[in-house]
């Protein structure tokens, strides 16, 4: 009798140990938690392409260069990452990061490309026509033949009116105007930097970035285009 409890039980615990592998296979391990590499994934890894836009636009106002700032400006607005207006607030608030000097010239830049491209903005006013021969002609009691030849050679010598074909804004670009709070430390940064270098303003500039939104990777992008 003592031999059969004896055999009962073994067979018992190693049933038993059968039954716990079985179900510990059938079991889903745990989800954890996203590593910190897991999540830095997700993080931006540089700057996107409004902002590296502007990023140009204030590096080459401050070093005056001319030719690639009016380059930058056009593909700008060609591809929709800036408004006329947001290139132009964004040149104006650079007097102090790239000097007046500096941003007096861009803006200059800036007029002779809207002058360029009437898509990009410039208004365009209705001139008035000449009249000096048919005035003169007039007053000196002209016969009708006379007033005909008259008219049309104002007609010839008269400035036309503007006949460039518009160019329709974008959707998403028709009503945006302003520049938002990272976007002009962003292009202000990219200027200081160009003219001062990596010193004590720059490096605020970069901290006043880091605590507006932008990832350490998007600053070392931002230090990347500039030096």
């Amino acid at each position: 009798m003592k031999k059969v409890l004896t055999l009962t039980l073994a067979v018992a615990i190693v049933a038993g140990g059968y039954m716990s592998e079985a179900n510990g296979a059938g079991e889903q391990p745990s989800k954890q938690a996203p590593s910190i590499s897991e999540i830095n994934i997700y993080t931006p890894k540089e700057l996107n392409a409004r902002q590296k836009d502007l990023v140009d636009i204030g590096r080459y106002t401050a070093s005056g260069d001319q030719g690639a700032l009016k380059s930058t400006i056009a593909s700008a607005i060609e591809r929709g990452t800036l408004t006329p207006q947001e290139v132009s607030i964004a040149i104006r608030q650079l007097y102090s990061a790239a000097g007046l000097k500096q941003m007096n010239e861009a803006l200059s830049t800036f007029n002779q490309l809207r002058e360029e491209r009437p898509e990009f903005g410039a208004d365009y006013e209705k001139m008035v026509p000449k009249q000096t021969g048919l005035s003169a002609l007039l007053g000196n009691g002209t016969n009708g033949a006379a007033l005909a030849k008259a008219k049309n050679e104002d007609a010839k010598e008269a400035v036309q009116y503007n006949t460039f074909r518009m160019k329709k804004p974008k959707p998403q670009n028709r009503n945006r105007s302003r520049l938002g709070k990272l976007d002009r430390e962003l292009v202000a940064a990219a200027a200081l930097g160009t003219r001062v270098g990596k010193n004590n303003l720059f490096a605020a500039s970069e901290k006043s970035l880091s605590e507006l939104g932008l990832s350490k990777y998007q600053i070392e992008n931002l230090e990347t285009l500039i030096f």
